[in-house]
């Protein structure tokens, strides 16, 4: 999967990268939304993520991720402007080679300040048991809190997502989950649409007293084909903790198709 990915990445790359701004958009900006773990622009974001080994488990692991970043503006929905993530891990992957459909999440972040440099949010996260198969998730209906605060200044954007999803119903023989989601993210954007990013996804869980803490770096670049603006990236990552089962370290590619003129239609 990386491999080909790789020599995608390479050929894509080199398509028309507008470095003006097209009709209506702020071509930095896109750049930088495109890299965010969750975007006030509208995109499809199909993404892959391969690990090679285990710690605790015999075997490798693979999920192919399709997930929308649907903002809504204000008065849309609310008096607030929102950004909202809905995932879907469509194919999982586990070591011992069983593949079924993962957890359904839907994340909603109510922006209460939106300056030129400065953003903050607050909503909820839910995790909805629509696994096929009882290692893929977790069995449980899920609710909690988020919280989203980023700053944007110049070529770079930085911020932390937090989220913490805790049990209240599903399958009485699956354990209660509540674990805290934390994910930090820094983009810079070099040019061209170029850009480098590092968001890890640090997994605290409140239950077991297990940790996972990866590091990661990635690039990626966005640019057009035809009429339809595109992003690629990879991203390798490693896992620093020693709690199991866990990824040892991997990689994640992802393309997400970008729709900056939603709501102008």
């Amino acid at each position: 999967m990386a491999a080909a990915f790789l020599s995608a990445f390479a050929i894509l790359s080199g398509a028309h990268a507008d470095e003006g701004k097209p009709v209506g958009t702020d071509q930095p900006n896109i750049v930088k939304q495109a890299s965010a773990p969750i975007s006030s622009i509208m995109q499809i974001r199909l993404q892959d993520t391969y690990v090679p080994e285990f710690k605790g488990l015999d075997g490798d692991g693979n999920t192919f991720t399709l997930a929308v970043t649907m903002p809504f503006p204000k008065y849309r929905l609310l008096p607030f402007p929102q950004l909202s993530l809905l995932t879907l891990p469509a194919a999982v992957t586990v070591p011992g080679e069983m593949t079924g459909l993962g957890d359904l999440r839907f994340l909603d972040i109510v922006i209460l300040h939106a300056g030129s440099r400065f953003i903050w949010g607050v909503g909820p996260t839910f995790v909805f048991p629509t696994a096929s198969e009882t290692l893929t998730g977790q069995g449980k209906w899920q609710v909690g809190p988020a919280a989203l605060v980023a700053f944007v200044p110049e070529k770079w954007l930085v911020g932390l997502l937090l989220q913490n999803p805790v049990s209240f119903a599903g399958d009485s023989d699956r354990k209660d989950a509540n674990a805290m989601i934390l994910q930090p993210f820094i983009t810079y954007r070099l040019g061209n649409g170029w850009f480098i990013r590092s968001q890890p996804q640090l997994f605290f869980n409140w239950k077991t007293g297990r940790q996972t803490l990866p590091i990661d770096l990635g690039v990626g670049r966005v640019f057009r084909i035809g009429r339809q603006q595109v992003s690629c990236s990879l991203q390798p990552f490693w896992n620093i903790t020693t709690d199991g089962p866990s990824p040892k370290y991997g990689i994640t590619a992802g393309v997400s198709f970008i729709y900056p003129e939603f709501w102008k239609r």
